[in-house]
């Protein structure tokens, strides 16, 4: 039991160690500004661990009609295929300025692939698009939501989230 606890602490570190934080209308809002996702001292990340990228995803400029997308990229790490689930969520916390979004933001956030199957070490793109209604209310100026990887082939105690941050700026 200790040994599994002492695993999955360490599996964690790893996991936040890569750059990941665990667990808009018509027009097109160009000013989407991704950080760079998971590097080890500027090289790729291990083809043996599982990694979601960008961590940060800043949405500059937004406001009630606009649309952004933007892709996230997942990595299966493990030697067998898995399943994974991808889902908005509220954020456990935010970054200092900026709100928790309010409950129809849920209903702004489109992923295009939902519960995607990758197969051992396969990396893929998911389109993530954020669509805020013409006549919808901001939640605040600066508001973030987290866009969650969760893999769904894992058993036992310990089950890994990873999450990319969206940071959202109205205009």
């Amino acid at each position: 039991m200790k040994k599994k606890l002492v695993l999955g602490v360490l599996l964690l570190a790893l996991v936040f160690s890569l750059g990941a934080v665990a667990c808009g209308g018509s027009e097109v809002v160009n000013t989407v500004t991704p950080t760079p996702g998971p590097t080890m001292g500027g090289n790729e990340p291990p083809i043996t661990s599982t990694w979601l990228s960008p961590a940060k995803v800043i949405v500059g400029n937004f406001y009630p009609g606009a649309r952004a997308e933007w892709p996230i990229t997942i990595h299966n790490g493990n030697n067998y295929e898995a399943q994974f689930e991808i889902s908005y969520r509220v954020p456990d916390n935010v970054q200092e300025g900026y709100a928790r979004p309010t409950a129809e933001v849920a209903s702004w956030v489109i992923i295009t692939d939902t519960t995607p199957v990758l197969a051992a070490y396969q990396t893929r793109e998911i389109a993530v698009v954020l669509d805020m209604p013409g006549n919808a209310k901001s939640p605040g100026d600066d508001w973030e939501f987290w866009v969650s990887v969760r893999d769904k082939s894992q058993g036992g105690f310990v089950q890994t989230e990873i999450c990319s941050r969206w940071l959202v700026n109205m205009r």
